[in-house]
């Protein structure tokens, strides 16, 4: 319950972002986990059954994956392994489907055996 300073009760509704149930528009999800080693999961929702794109690009901007397919309406995912990376560091993914795209960014951590 919620009220406010009049001590009138207010409606509360819980509206959870990324729901893959509910989603229908285009978006992309931060990779979970995030940062990662060993492997990650990419999920985005797309608005209708479409060929996407997500590319890969290290932080000087060179292309080092590119994920190309064929995707259901609502909600997708890839799963990334560090192995298809070059190195531990910063990267950013762009999902690009029709004329949309988003982009987020990424980090690989490497673990050092002592």
């Amino acid at each position: 319950e919620a009220y406010t300073s009049e001590a009138e009760q207010l409606e509360v509704a819980l509206n959870i972002a990324g729901t893959k149930a509910t989603e229908s528009a285009f978006a992309l999800n931060q990779n979970t986990p995030n940062p990662f080693q060993g492997e990650t999961v990419i999920g985005f929702n797309l608005p209708a059954a479409q060929e996407a794109t997500i590319q890969i690009k290290d932080v000087a901007g060179k292309t080092v994956k590119l994920i190309e397919g064929d995707f259901v309406k609502g909600y997708n995912q890839v799963r990334l392994k560090s192995n298809e990376l070059p190195a531990a560091g910063v990267y950013f993914y762009t999902l690009r489907a029709g004329d949309q795209l988003a982009t987020k960014k990424m980090i690989l951590v490497q673990v050092l055996n002592r």
